[in-house]
């Protein structure tokens, strides 16, 4: 991260700021379903159910977006920033989880259940955090707990996919040269017909598409992504 000075006052920076798709803060009045993309392409997001902004929890801003578990998500049109093709991306993101009763399906960019073309990342009953690429398993990552903020960030370099919570790689390196065309986006849900919704809360959620911000272990973010 790098700063912008004004006099006195120093602005962060996100150098890669150019190539973010998506950058949700989780900001605004508690209940509101007006959930703000800070990138540059200003995507319109449209909340399900009883998806909303809540300020009972957050990790930066006073708010979050909530999910209940049970019917709601959010979801943007699809758009060519979401088709990652071969190349390399990060998506990362703090959440929270209420409950691991049944499987939490937080992000899911595939446009249908058969579709090998997307990324979905979920965590089972018993809380383990896994990256699945179209049908079948791509990394099998740490066992999260409830009542607890994680940053979780997915990340591919070069064909390398790794996945990292609170800053440390969790599970293997995955070689990973799937060709992601699927422009499809969904949070708090799977893109295919089974019950299989997020429980808790996300705050900070930023994709970036070209660049793999995380390829070893680091610090996690101790503030809010940039806007610049």
């Amino acid at each position: 991260m790098s700063w912008v000075i004004t006099g006195a006052e120093k602005t962060p920076v996100d150098p890669q700021f150019g190539s973010v798709s998506l950058l949700l803060h989780g900001n605004g009045a508690n209940g509101s379903t007006t959930i703000t993309d800070s990138s540059r392409f200003a995507n319109t997001v449209t909340a399900v159910g009883n998806a909303q902004i809540s300020t009972a929890q957050s990790k930066f801003g006073g708010a979050s977006i909530a999910f209940d578990g049970s019917g709601d998500w959010i979801t943007v049109s699809s758009d060519p920033a979401f088709s990652f093709g071969t190349g390399d991306f990060t998506v990362e993101f703090f959440a929270r989880w209420n409950s691991f009763a049944n499987v939490n399906v937080i992000f899911d960019t595939r446009d249908g259940a058969a579709s090998a073309n997307g990324i979905v990342f979920y965590t089972t009953s018993g809380g383990v955090f896994v990256v699945y690429r179209g049908v079948a398993p791509l990394i099998t990552g740490a066992t999260l707990q409830t009542a607890q903020w994680y940053h979780i960030a997915v990340s591919r370099s070069s064909g390398t996919t790794r996945l990292f919570v609170d800053g440390v790689q969790s599970g293997s390196s995955a070689s990973d040269s799937a060709n992601y065309t699927d422009q499809n986006f969904f949070v708090g849900k799977t893109n295919e017909a089974l019950s299989n919704y997020f429980n808790g809360y996300i705050d900070e959620l930023r994709i970036t598409k070209g660049i793999a911000r995380y390829t070893a272990n680091f610090t996690p973010p101790t503030a809010p992504f940039p806007d610049i």
